[in-house]
């Protein structure tokens, strides 16, 4: 039975309207893109009987107005911080699914389990997880076993650290300056441990400095900004690029910190010299468990974290044979990262898995770590052309890693391809776009 306006009294349009924002303030919380959270408010908007809704989202904030029949209401909300958490975005994105669909749904009580749903994994595996993941990288960066064991306590003591002081509230900041020296420190500390054990310290020595806080890395809103600014939306994606910017500055400086205070040297690790079956087999190896590890971390289900680990093992032997065959860094990075995109959109037309909890983890491989410590150190040794080189180096890096994400997404996704409010579908078997 059709409700009248007459019948529909102001205070029942006041709920509605906050079961539509409170779904866009999970979905951003989750650390997903504007265009998602977008597509979840009007979804549930149109299942609460809303004629109409607009939307102005930034990176902490959101505006709508909802209009029914002759009656509107605007309203605004705000997050003091988004964080990343897959499974929420999963679940949100299984409720726009059902909504789309007409299927009748207590959407208010589908909303309150999915905000009070608790963490997939516990503490102390995603601890050992991000030490393994952190370690797998120090492999990649072509770090030897002191660096790798060193590693290991130093990133799980970082991470543990990492998730008090966010808990207690912290300025975000403070918690990532904070992690990244007690990482960098504690990987310095139990490296000189091992030298002092088994003699003089290894030549690959720095590589370990900067994976042992990599797990820092804002790939989340790296990539959201990307896509966001690829779109034109530059409301929500200069935000979020600022927000990625000043938390790998924070980074920086605190890494820097500690290579000044503990005289590292900026060197580049040249690939060793093991049989190629041998070193292969290490490549992927690693790069699937340092995926794994980093997308565990986002709160992923198990099921999306071992397609992302996988995918990722692909992508990043393709790289690393560029690499290898004298390719550029970040031409090697773009090519990478888009053939991990396109196998991200299968796997998620496939498993039915919403894309950027998958396309994220797979950065990490990617993340030009390197050039970015040898970039601070030869400014802090007025060696301004190598700093300068380096630092180039960094930004093409990673300008190549979301371009190549960017690009994968506009050929897989009309909704990004086009600027039409209903694109067209795309005729592509099973990246057909899903309503």
């Amino acid at each position: 039975m059709q409700t009248s306006e007459e019948d529909l009294e102001p205070k029942d349009l006041i709920r509605r309207c906050n079961l539509v924002m409170k779904a866009g303030i999970l979905m951003l919380g989750a650390g997903t893109s504007s265009l998602r959270v977008r597509d979840l408010m009007r979804a549930v908007a149109r299942n609460l009987g809303m004629d109409d809704v607009r939307t102005q989202i930034s990176y902490t904030g959101i505006v709508i107005t909802v209009t029914r029949g002759s009656i509107f209401r605007t309203q605004s909300s705000e997050i003091r911080g988004t964080g990343v958490n897959a499974h929420r975005i999963e679940l949100l994105h299984d409720l726009t699914k059902r909504l789309r669909a007409g299927e009748p749904l207590d959407v208010e009580r589908r909303l309150r389990v999915i905000e009070h749903t608790r963490p997939l994994h516990r503490a102390w595996l995603l601890v050992t997880l991000v030490a393994l993941a952190c370690a797998s990288v120090t492999v990649l960066g072509h770090g030897g076993w002191r660096e790798t064991v060193a590693v290991l306590p130093a990133s799980a003591v970082a991470y543990g650290l990492h998730r008090i002081l966010l808990k207690a509230h912290l300025n975000v900041i403070a918690v990532i300056l904070t992690s990244t020296v007690v990482a960098s420190a504690g990987y310095v500390g139990f490296a000189a441990i091992l030298t002092a054990i088994v003699g003089s310290p290894s030549t690959a020595y720095g590589v370990g400095l900067i994976s042992a806080s990599i797990f820092l890395i804002p790939g989340f809103p790296l990539v959201t900004a990307g896509l966001e600014i690829t779109r034109l939306d530059m409301s929500a994606g200069i935000p979020r690029l600022g927000y990625a910017a000043v938390v790998l500055l924070a980074m920086a400086i605190g890494v820097w910190v500690v290579a000044t205070l503990a005289g590292v040297a900026p060197q580049e690790v040249p690939v060793p010299a093991w049989h190629p079956l041998l070193l292969w087999s290490v490549r992927l190896a690693a790069s699937f468990a340092a995926v794994f590890g980093w997308a565990m971390m986002f709160n992923s289900p198990t099921s999306a974290a071992v397609a992302s680990s996988t995918i990722a093992m692909i992508a990043n032997a393709v790289r690393l044979m560029l690499l290898d065959h004298q390719i550029s860094n970040h031409v090697a990075t773009f090519v990478g990262c888009f053939l991990a995109g396109l196998l991200c959109a299968v796997a998620g037309a496939i498993f039915d898995l919403e894309k950027i909890i998958m396309t994220v983890p797979t950065l990490l491989v990617s993340i030009p770590g390197g050039a970015a410590l040898r970039a601070l150190l030869y400014f802090d040794t007025a060696d301004t052309l190598r700093a300068v080189q380096n630092g180039v180096a960094v930004l093409l890096g990673v300008i190549a890693m979301v371009g190549g994400l960017s690009v994968a997404r506009m050929v897989t996704d009309p909704e990004w391809a086009f600027t039409r409010p209903d694109p067209p579908q795309l005729r592509f078997g099973l990246l057909r776009r899903r309503r």
